[in-house]
């Protein structure tokens, strides 16, 4: 059964405070209620150096981080006051998201351009969200600044 929630996946780039954007304004629509998450994990060299891990510190520091996105990006409250509502979680993002939007009506998330090697090395997770999730699911590219200067200079031209 679905509920009247979003679910929107953040991150410190530029694909993640657009779809954070995205998704509050199409909560603030719809009347839905706006479910932040921000999906951690252990850096591989890390885990795989067999040192200890230092678990909290690396959860306090993934629930700062989204804390500050989210005020950056939308503010720390909602329209009605009400503090922003984030679940950090520790896990792989593309399947963490889907899990957390079982129940959703949809799930959005950023995009960015993964092209040659770092696709195979990181994957995408729009793409797994968009494969697996069961509900609608919404890929909110990121306009890179470089991409809006372009977009600027077409524009004159074709004013001229």
């Amino acid at each position: 059964m679905s509920t009247n929630t979003i679910v929107v996946g953040v991150d410190e780039t530029p694909a993640g405070a657009a779809a954070l954007s995205w998704a509050a304004r199409e909560a603030e629509l719809r009347g839905a209620a706006l479910k932040i998450v921000h999906v951690w994990q252990i850096d591989a060299a890390v885990a795989m150096a067999g040192a200890e891990v230092p678990w909290m510190a690396y959860e306090t520091d993934a629930r700062t981080n989204a804390g500050r996105w989210v005020a950056e990006t939308i503010g720390a409250e909602d329209a009605s006051g009400a503090p922003r509502r984030i679940d950090v979680i520790q896990g792989a993002p593309g399947p963490t998201l889907v899990e957390a939007s079982r129940d959703a009506a949809m799930l959005v998330v950023g995009t960015r351009v993964h092209t040659g090697i770092s696709r195979v090395l990181f994957g995408s997770v729009s793409h797994y969200c968009l494969t697996h999730a069961q509900c609608v699911v919404v890929a909110v590219p990121s306009v890179a600044a470089d991409d809006s200067a372009d977009r600027d200079g077409a524009d004159a031209l074709a004013d001229a």
